[in-house]
This record gives C-alpha cells, sequence and structure tokens, in this order.
C-alpha cells in the first residue's frame, strides 16, 4: 500500500470519531459512512492501479 493511501485512511478513521454539534443540537461525526466508503474505495483502486500504470509508462519511455 502507498504510504498516501495509509495517510489518508488514518484521517478518514479519525474523522469518523470526531463528533461535531449539528443544526439541530446533535452531534454529527465530521466524515459520514458513504465518504469513508469513497475514501477507502479509492485507496484500493489506486493501490491496485499503480504498479499496472507505472510499467506500462516505464514501458513506453524505453521505446
Amino acid at each position: 500500500m502507498m504510504p498516501r493511501g495509509e495517510v489518508e485512511l488514518i484521517f478518514a478513521g479519525l474523522g469518523m470519531t470526531l463528533m461535531l454539534p449539528a443544526a439541530s443540537g446533535a452531534s454529527e461525526p465530521v466524515i459520514g459512512a458513504q465518504t469513508y466508503a469513497a475514501i477507502v474505495l479509492t485507496v484500493i483502486v489506486t493501490t491496485l492501479a499503480t504498479p499496472p500504470a507505472l510499467k506500462w509508462a516505464m514501458r513506453r519511455s524505453d521505446k
């Protein structure tokens, strides 16, 4: 996993635990479940897509 993705996951996890007061007075997390899922999906996709993309780019630069 790339260090950038690990940092994203750490901040997203912290965002889910931090609570802010909403307009109604109840506390809500800074990052909701849907946003957290989007961040995790982005980390997974970029982690899996980077090695083949680098290999393809290096192969193109050799020509």
